[in-house]
């Protein structure tokens, strides 16, 4: 493990690893966009017929789109099926339909800003609600990502967790870093022929 130490020691070497972590850091915390998506919610009703016995479907579905990324993102494009019986988009936003060539529909949505949430409700009484085929823009696909309902907690108790987090993260870095200089230490000490404290 000389050559460790001599890296280590070498000013060339401290810059070329300066330069490769403070790239590595500027990629990692660059703002980019990352469009995601789930179901948050579907029904199927059976409503009875005021004219006569019996009842009619009404299908209902809202899906929830998010920029999960502090960057915004273009051109985010929704694919379905079909077009559905009736659909509403909220928060209220600009946005243009087409259809594809083989009938189905596409919802383009000029832009999403970092952190913004619409979400996507649908109703139909005849058919059956459309699949969301594809969610797309300008760099690249959204991920689809499960979603249930969840207990909000006080904001005392989110605190407190947050904080013994942060104390375990704390800990656990201490404890590598300790390890690291522990075992340099006790090369260099074996490599200059002394023992180790």
């Amino acid at each position: 493990m000389d050559w460790l130490g001599q890296i280590l020691d070498s000013g060339f070497w401290q810059a070329v690893l300066l330069a490769a972590l403070t790239s590595l850091a500027g990629r990692l915390l660059a703002a980019r966009g990352k469009l995601i998506w789930s179901v948050s919610h579907q029904h199927h009703y059976a409503m009875p017929r005021l004219d006569d016995d019996g009842s009619f479907p009404v299908r209902t579905q809202q899906i929830f789109f998010q920029n999960a990324g502090r960057a915004t993102i273009e051109g985010v494009e929704i694919i379905l099926n079909w077009r559905p019986q009736h659909f509403e988009i909220w928060n209220p936003r600009h946005y243009d339909i087409s259809t594809l060539p083989d009938g189905r529909l596409v919802i383009s949505i000029p832009n999403l800003s970092g952190y913004e949430v619409f979400t996507l409700s649908m109703i139909d009484t005849f058919n059956d609600l459309p699949v969301v085929l594809n969610v797309r823009w300008k760099a690249g696909l959204g991920k689809a990502i499960g979603m249930i309902p969840q207990r909000v907690w006080p904001n005392w108790f989110i605190w407190l967790m947050t904080a013994i987090m942060i104390i375990g993260v704390t800990s656990i870095l201490f404890g590598a870093l300790q390890g690291v200089l522990w075992f340099i230490g006790q090369h260099t000490a074996d490599s200059i022929g002394q023992a180790p404290n």
